[in-house]
């Protein structure tokens, strides 16, 4: 138990260490790009990139601005899962859309017992053929 216990300890120490030059690697890729994680900017310095963001949005036209908020929506939209959309204010949840693809997908044949042994059978011919 007490070699168990060792050899536990010595693998949570060797990944400790091992990985400490891989965050101080990523920390230097981030500095060198001069990209500061929002939480490490000073106030002034995320101030500052604030007003720089709202003059580049002012000087976009209406069009721009639109076309803007349209490709973040998509993205966002395209990102998200079913679960995001329902827990999201700011999305719609298409409920009869899901009561449809619930009722075609419960609409689909099932397998009969004996379609469910040959397929089994097959897929073990498969894999002791090594397929």
């Amino acid at each position: 138990m007490n070699k168990l216990l060792c050899a536990l300890a010595a693998c949570a120490f060797a990944f400790a260490f091992a990985s400490a030059p891989v965050l101080a690697q990523t920390k230097d890729q981030l500095e060198s790009l001069n990209m500061k994680p929002v939480s490490k900017m000073e106030t002034e310095e995320a101030k500052a990139a604030r007003a720089a963001a709202q003059a580049k949005w002012a000087a976009m036209t209406p069009e721009q601005q639109a076309a803007a908020k349209k490709a973040a929506r998509t993205k966002k939209l395209q990102d998200a899962t079913a679960l995001d959309m329902v827990a999201s204010e700011n999305m719609q949840y298409d409920t009869k859309q899901a009561a449809k693809d619930t009722a075609a997908s419960k609409a689909l044949a099932k397998p009969t017992a004996a379609e469910r042994q040959q397929m089994g059978t097959t897929m073990d011919k498969k894999a002791s053929s090594g397929q």
